[in-house]
């Protein structure tokens, strides 16, 4: 493993262990010295969080909740309330769980969403436990193969010496993991609704939507990926959302849609 990966990997580590912990000066850091990069969804997020405060939000596929995870800074700063999913029971309890255990305004759960409460089927990488390779974990297999092929995670295993196996079936591993309906979910928000939704689940970000029923529920602003999505895929999510009173835009890596506006007026990328 590289030095400049290795000192990476401890910062992030000492930061957390700040964040995590409450930390007063850190807090006050975030509170008076964070400013976005510019071009980020988080320039959207700041001047949305400064407007709407306390945001209720939901996020489906937290992770760690930590590393490029873009509500990170606006929980702790502006001391957010919501649900944060993580299917990954490792990842949920050495990090997720951790991250907001002081904050009785969180509520972190082990489950990914699905139609029914219950187990399915989800596949990771087993090269690997660092935040690039459980970050690519997903209920469709065929996302991981793919990214095990195309080339692009060889920069990463290259910083963590990683060497991949011959045999594609050793680099990925099939846990079963609990599901919660939405039903259940929108429970746990007693009465309210979210102001935010955030989806990053590898490419099933268009099913949890529909699963959400944008007909039931209505948050003011959605994030998503479709870097994952097939072109025909694309152009239907972003009609889903249309077709409920949503205008999206693409910052970078993720799609920003707003309900009720003509244009998301923050961040830069190409409007639809």
């Amino acid at each position: 493993m590289r030095f400049k990966y290795r000192l990476r990997k401890a910062y992030r580590k000492f930061i957390f262990n700040l964040s995590a912990s409450e930390n007063p000066l850190w807090l006050a850091w975030c509170r008076h010295n964070y400013r976005p990069r510019p071009g980020t969804i988080e320039v959207f997020l700041d001047e949305y969080s400064r407007g709407h405060k306390p945001v209720t939000f939901l996020q489906v596929g937290a992770n760690d909740g930590f590393i490029n995870d873009p509500l990170h800074m606006f929980i702790k700063r502006d001391n957010w309330r919501g649900v944060l999913l993580e299917p990954l029971p490792d990842v949920f309890k050495e990090y997720l769980s951790r991250l907001h255990r002081k904050r009785p305004e969180i509520t972190a759960i082990n489950a990914a969403l699905d139609r029914n409460d219950g187990t399915r089927p989800f596949y990771r990488l087993a090269i690997s436990r660092e935040r690039w390779a459980h970050g690519l974990s997903s209920f469709d297999r065929s996302v991981l193969e793919k990214k095990l092929r195309d080339g692009s995670m060889e920069r990463n295993m290259r910083r963590e010496g990683v060497t991949l196996p011959d045999d594609l079936d050793e680099c990925i591993i099939t846990d079963e993991v609990p599901t919660v309906s939405p039903e259940t979910l929108l429970k746990k928000f007693e009465g309210r609704e979210p102001d935010l939704l955030v989806i990053d689940t590898e490419g099933y970000d268009y099913e949890i939507l529909k699963m959400m029923d944008l007909d039931r529920i209505a948050p003011e602003v959605i994030i998503y990926e479709e870097m994952l999505f097939d072109e025909k895929t694309a152009a239907e999510c972003r009609e889903y959302l249309r077709s409920h009173g949503y205008s999206c835009r693409s910052i970078k890596r993720d799609v920003l849609a707003v309900k009720g506006h003509s244009s998301p007026e923050s961040g830069t990328g190409d409007g639809c």
